[in-house]
């Protein structure tokens, strides 16, 4: 999934999800929204061409090295276990949606074709449910479904 598609999502599943997760996008303050959008593109830190990747050269590299290629650890199941403890034990509201947008992306990924390896760094083998392929129309329909839950959800502001 491409950052802007996880970004959307991210956003649009809190809104969903309302106040069964420890961060609303209504009543939370910018710090915990600002933590969401970036946990929703933290996991790609692994890959050169990720939005992170591209604007901290060398960064990517190293993690990818470092964590077992793309997808590897940054996508583990023993990552959203740590994210899941997370917010349970911490009350930081940055790190709430930091937290949570990590397991949102996680959980993006595992509906792609490629998937996640929840069981790493005991197995590399992947799991999925094969929704979506990154970069195709797929994407685009799960892109335009949360922007479209977005809209919906701001339109009574204005």
């Amino acid at each position: 999934m491409r950052y802007f598609t996880h970004i959307t999502t991210s956003l649009s599943a809190v809104v969903l999800l309302g106040d069964a997760i420890p961060v609303n996008v209504d009543t939370t303050s910018t710090l915990a929204v600002s933590g969401l959008l970036l946990g929703s593109v933290l996991p790609d830190i692994d890959e050169s061409r990720s939005w992170i990747g591209r604007r901290i050269p060398g960064l990517s590299s190293i993690t990818k090295t470092l964590f077992g290629g793309h997808r590897g650890l940054t996508h583990s199941g023993l990552i959203l276990l740590l994210m899941a403890a997370g917010t349970a034990h911490f009350s930081n509201e940055f790190l709430l949606g930091l937290f949570l947008g990590v397991i949102l992306h996680i959980l993006a990924d595992f509906f792609s074709v490629g998937g996640i390896p929840l069981l790493y760094p005991f197995s590399k083998k992947r799991s999925q449910i094969a929704l979506y392929r990154t970069g195709t129309w797929s994407e685009g329909v799960i892109l335009v479904a949360g922007a479209a839950v977005l809209v919906n959800h701001l339109l009574p502001l204005f």
